[in-house]
């Protein structure tokens, strides 16, 4: 079981992440600004950041900025998520857009975590249904469906 970091200022977006990372068998920790999650990060020490770009108090770019130069935490690994074009910031392994479908989401988690060589204990379950999100995921995973692609 692998502890994931996930940094979202957008609390749905935030809660769907979060029940598609458990549903993976991940162990979850949550913040909702670049600074916060700096503090987390030193607390805990994640296998991998999920992060976003634009946040308020500190910003996914600077978040990495500080990973990146960060004796202790400059090598775990960082996904980042927009809907802005690929942002490109220090120690990202993989850009992801807030329109990305959630397989594409949990395709690039298992990716970055087996790159990194962080092993989740037991077999990862991979690909978690829709079905399987509970109904407030569901909506708010058809609202961010809404995006053009």
């Amino acid at each position: 079981m692998s502890t994931i970091l996930l940094v979202d200022d957008e609390p749905e977006l935030l809660d769907l992440y979060t029940e598609v990372l458990e549903l993976m068998d991940h162990r979850v920790l949550r913040a909702h600004d670049g600074r916060e999650a700096l503090d987390i990060a030193h607390e805990r020490r994640p296998d991998l950041v999920v992060t976003d770009w634009q946040m308020p108090r500190m910003s996914g770019e600077e978040l990495c900025k500080r990973l990146a130069r960060d004796e202790e935490l400059h090598d775990v690994p960082i996904i980042m998520h927009s809907s802005a074009a690929d942002p490109h910031a220090p120690g990202v392994w993989t850009f992801l857009s807030k329109c990305s479908e959630l397989h594409e989401f949990e395709e690039a988690v298992t990716e970055v975590l087996t790159q990194s060589g962080a092993t989740p204990q037991g077999p990862p379950r991979v690909g978690p249904a829709l079905r399987e999100l509970s109904q407030q995921s569901q909506a708010s995973w058809q609202y961010e469906s809404a995006c053009s692609h």
